[in-house]
């Protein structure tokens, strides 16, 4: 894309705080959903083994000012109507982007969810018109806390490279809730990296939620580091006959953190394909649940699904849970999942130890071993590297 670059870290920080009737009224009923669901239970289905009810919600700000740096658009993308801008504005201004906003995300089946309809007060709305292929990826940074809706539409024969980057500020008690919506028009193609690095007192709870048309595809790719509390949910609509997900997803708990990774595919429609892989690493006294959906309605028949996910634990004090599940209603389908959890191999400890490596040599050589298969199967040559860089620190 000739003429993107990449504006300084706080060019988008002073988001337009201008509120149309729109967002208010959205708000205004989002509220009162809020306030009506109770706190997430640790038997509810959606959260199990992650326990929050000692979290109040009322302790933090929910008016958190998040830092978004962003990618600057050449003239030629905005004459053919290529548009990034903060969510608020395109509220006030776009009519497509009041047509999608919470188009297939439910306010009312999660307490975090509704948080973040009745409270956002940032985000990015990006607009890619259709036959229009981006060159180079878009890049968003949100450095600090946020309470954020963010709306990605692709038009129809549209490409878009997106990465996502999300950090914390070393302060205590800090909560981000988002929500980023996506949607993959007929025959477009995505490929969405979002990565988050936080830091120890971040509680964080992100979904998003990707709808893919007829002969679309969107390809995730997702790390979670750090963070307190870390929930990460991304659920994929297959909405049209051909449409195409994979779902490669890192993730990496040390110390006291909790990491809560779901996956849920929703095959709704005939002829879709699906592929999920995440693996995890958890040292110190760290946890983890990961849920992997497939869903298969009736009517979708001829179709291929597969999930696996492989946990990997360096310690006796760590705890890792995996859930994969299947919800099969058609007959005609191809579908799987498969999930380890296990300790590492002694025997491969002291064969490194034996050769000179101290332990903490040898457990980072086994680390980087157990998620280079799953590295080598993102996309971008600088995202393997970025993530190299995050696992070995």
């Amino acid at each position: 894309m000739e003429g993107q670059t990449l504006v300084t870290k706080n060019a988008m920080e002073q988001l337009s705080q201008a509120e149309g009737n729109f967002a208010a009224k959205k708000k205004a009923d989002a509220l009162a959903i809020f306030n009506s669901i109770p706190m997430p239970k640790e038997k509810d289905e959606d959260w199990r083994y992650t326990k929050i009810d000692a979290l109040k919600i009322e302790n933090f700000s929910l008016n958190p000012k998040t830092k978004i740096s962003a990618s600057v658009l050449s003239e030629d993308l905005i004459e053919k109507g290529v548009v990034l801008t903060d969510i608020n504005t395109a509220l006030d201004k776009y009519p497509i982007a009041q047509e999608y906003f919470f188009k297939q995300t439910k306010i009312d089946k999660d307490k975090f969810v509704a948080l973040s309809a009745a409270h956002f007060n940032s985000g990015i709305f990006l607009y890619v018109p259709k036959n229009i292929e981006l060159e180079a990826p878009i890049r968003i940074n949100f450095e600090g806390a946020g309470i954020l809706h963010n709306l990605v539409i692709v038009e129809p024969n549209s490409k878009l490279d997106f990465i996502e980057e999300y950090s914390g500020e070393d302060e205590s008690g800090q909560l981000n809730v988002c929500i980023t919506e996506v949607f993959a028009n007929q025959n477009s193609k995505i490929n969405y990296n979002h990565v988050n690095n936080w830091t120890k007192n971040m509680h964080n709870f992100t979904n998003i939620v990707g709808s893919v048309e007829r002969d679309a595809s969107i390809n995730w790719v997702s790390g979670c580091f750090g963070g307190k509390f870390n929930r990460l949910r991304i659920d994929s609509l297959f909405n049209g006959a051909g449409s195409e997900c994979s779902n490669v997803g890192i993730f990496l708990g040390k110390g006291g953190e909790h990491i809560d990774f779901t996956t849920n595919m929703y095959h709704n429609v005939e002829n879709t394909t699906n592929e999920v892989l995440v693996d995890g690493i958890l040292k110190d006294e760290s946890s983890s649940v990961y849920r992997g959906l497939i869903k298969i309605d009736k009517q979708a028949q001829k179709t291929w699904s597969y999930l696996q996910n492989h946990i990997l634990k360096l310690g006796e004090k760590t705890l890792a849970n995996s859930i994969p599940s299947l919800k099969i209603d058609a007959n005609d389908v191809k579908a799987s999942h498969g999930a380890t959890v296990g300790q590492v191999n002694d025997e491969h400890m002291f064969y490194l130890m034996a050769r000179g490596l101290s332990r903490e040599e040898a457990e980072a050589l086994i680390v980087e071993g157990f998620f280079e298969p799953v590295i080598q199967k993102i996309p971008s040559e600088e995202l393997r590297e970025k993530i190299r860089e995050m696992v070995r620190k």
